[in-house]
């Protein structure tokens, strides 16, 4: 009995304090779109290098992700990036309430991976979580 009212006890604590934790989606979804974010920004580096291509980076106030390419370098980037598994459009929208912003908003992935033009690039995912593109290396963090 005395294990019972211990086990309804903590049980009961756990549901006072993680409830209100569950509740509240705004956590997951921003470190979700993080991550949704920097697979994105990874996919469009390793396709500039495996086409040779550049791959554009632009987002939106909308707030998107849309991945595109150029078949000349520095031309236009009006060529869209197809899904991996053949969804459409590489387009990647937050949910709703996660913005996204972007310094600079449009960049490029030249043939060898790094971001043109040559600085970082910071991506705010929900104004709490920076995607980071190292210049140079492209890096994705």
């Amino acid at each position: 009995m005395v294990e019972l009212v211990l086990v309804l006890t903590i049980t009961g604590v756990l549901a006072a304090v993680m409830g209100p934790r569950m509740d509240d989606r705004t956590a997951f979804q921003t470190h979700g779109s993080a991550a949704e974010v920097r697979t994105a920004l990874r996919y469009a580096q390793k396709l500039a290098m495996a086409k040779g291509l550049e791959v554009c980076v632009t987002t939106s106030p909308t707030p998107d992700l849309r991945l595109s390419f150029s078949l000349t370098a520095g031309g236009p980037c009006n060529q869209p990036v197809l899904r991996a598994d053949g969804g459409g459009n590489y387009v990647l929208t937050p949910p709703a309430g996660i913005t996204l912003t972007s310094i600079p908003a449009n960049f490029r992935f030249d043939a060898q991976g790094r971001p043109i033009p040559n600085a970082a690039v910071t991506l705010n995912v929900g104004g709490t979580m920076p995607v980071t593109v190292t210049r140079e290396t492209g890096y994705v963090q």
